[in-house]
């Protein structure tokens, strides 16, 4: 049976969501679009023959919508989440799934509902693949410590696109729950359970333009003894390959620029057909086909130890570096 789906918001992830689902032609409807400027809905919808809303309360009074594709500024994700659950809709929410440390203990609620979340990295075929080694291949012994680096560039242009950004209100940090929270989420994929984090941040680049931070530097300790170092930062003059460098007492595994390596030797390459732009993964189509087709979707369960692991990382930053123990 076809879900008809509501995006709503539709501003700069949102048209990726809806070139994503339009390839998915025999599980999904775009039928809707929702954003409080009459403008964009009305574009989103003329473009994909949808009907056209101007606040979610309007469109959870139409029965006829399935699941809704949140895709708003991060501090209407929970609120939205939570009303269209309480209404009984299936919900696809954009990162971050919560802002606050408040905001995730009350959705852990939801754990059991149909709620799935978006981290589209994780479809990259190196990721699986590495994945896929780690559970399976016994001979590379314990693990030892992972290395992840993501160096971007974003300018104060950026952040005045919109006037929720940069904001601690209203998107609640800067690169770590923005931008690098996709690498983080690798590194606690292949990592596992993180069990304390010491962490502290900077504003390098665009001081009196934002409140949040521009650069995080990190230690974990995950529970079955390894160590893990994470930096982060929009202060680069370009945008730059993520690199993530996974070392077991065996062998040592590199992921960058889309590639996965084993000492040197290349083991599998990501494509690039699906949409999305280069620097952060073009995943959302197959992530939307696992959601549609009940094939491992991501859920609140799935992504906990990431979410915990961010607002940890604050929590650290905000006390000098202590370490934080979750």
């Amino acid at each position: 049976m076809i879900k008809n789906i509501c995006i709503v918001g539709y501003g700069c992830i949102a048209p990726v969501h809806a070139a994503a689902l339009s390839k998915l032609p025999e599980e999904v409807k775009i039928y809707a679009i929702c954003d409080i400027v009459r403008e964009r809905a009305d574009k989103g919808a003329e473009k994909y023959g949808a009907k056209a809303y101007y606040s979610i309360d309007e469109a959870l009074e139409d029965e006829a919508i399935d699941v809704f594709h949140i895709c708003t500024p991060h501090y209407l994700h929970f609120p939205m989440t939570e009303k269209c659950l309480a209404k009984g809709k299936m919900v696809v929410s954009e990162k971050p799934l919560v802002m606050t440390k408040d905001e995730l203990s009350k959705v852990s609620v939801f754990k059991d509902s149909d709620l799935y979340c978006i981290f589209q990295n994780r479809t990259n075929n190196s990721v699986q693949k590495l994945k896929e080694i780690i559970d399976s291949d016994k001979t590379l012994g314990k693990l030892t410590g992972i290395r992840a680096i993501m160096t971007w560039k974003r300018t104060a242009a950026y952040y005045r696109s919109g006037p929720w950004r940069g904001k601690i209100a209203t998107e609640g940090g800067g690169v770590l729950i923005n931008q690098s929270i996709h690498t983080l989420d690798l590194m606690c994929l292949f990592g596992g359970k993180v069990v304390s984090a010491e962490a502290k941040m900077s504003n390098h680049s665009l001081k009196g333009e934002i409140e949040v931070e521009d650069t995080v530097e990190a230690f974990v300790k995950f529970e079955n003894g390894a160590s893990g170092i994470f930096y982060a930062t929009n202060a680069n003059a370009f945008d730059s390959p993520t690199i993530l460098d996974i070392s077991f007492e065996n062998a040592s595994f590199r992921y960058i620029d889309g590639r996965l390596y084993k000492g040197g030797e290349l083991l599998a390459s990501d494509t690039a057909e699906a949409p999305g732009k280069a620097c952060w993964g073009s995943g959302h189509e197959r992530e939307f086909f696992n959601i549609y087709k009940g094939n491992s979707p991501l859920k609140y369960k799935d992504v906990e130890n990431t979410l915990k692991t961010v607002f940890a990382f604050y929590e650290s930053a905000k006390n000098d570096g202590k370490e934080i123990i979750l």
